[in-house]
């Protein structure tokens, strides 16, 4: 596993939150329509389809790819869950897990962790044992 493996869940989580957006944009963007159909069968343009069946093809189409984009995420998280689990001191699962999973800043993983873990020790920590452990790409 390589760093950029380690982190990857935390940018196809962000990814996600756009294609999500996008969705919603397009829905709203369907629903605002107020051109109604006027039942007759004739088109401006040699287009096959009419705007509301093209709509409904893209709405189709972003709820295609956010669900083989959170395919991709489980499959991420399975990965860095099995490395996660194989490491031995458990101060550093936490903030592994806490960090790349659950995708915590470093404030919330010192607070989550408690004792006397500030969000810079929790940060050092992880940068250290990435720096030793893990191949850069």
């Amino acid at each position: 596993m390589t760093r950029r493996d380690l982190e990857k869940v935390y940018y196809l989580k962000r990814e996600l939150k756009m294609w999500e957006r996008r969705y919603e944009e397009l829905i709203a963007d369907m629903s605002q329509d107020t051109v109604a159909p006027d039942g007759m069968p004739y088109s401006r343009t040699n287009k096959v389809s009419s705007p509301t069946e093209s709509k409904a093809i893209q709405i189709a189409d972003h709820a295609e790819l956010i669900r083989k984009h959170k395919q991709k995420i489980e499959i991420a998280i399975r990965e860095v869950d099995a490395f996660i689990a194989q490491i031995k001191d458990p101060f550093l699962r936490q903030i592994i897990e806490l960090r790349c999973i659950e995708l915590k800043s470093w404030n919330d993983v010192a607070d989550r962790i408690g004792n006397t873990a500030t969000p810079e020790s929790v940060r050092k920590a992880y940068c250290r044992f990435v720096e030793k452990n893990i191949p850069q790409n």
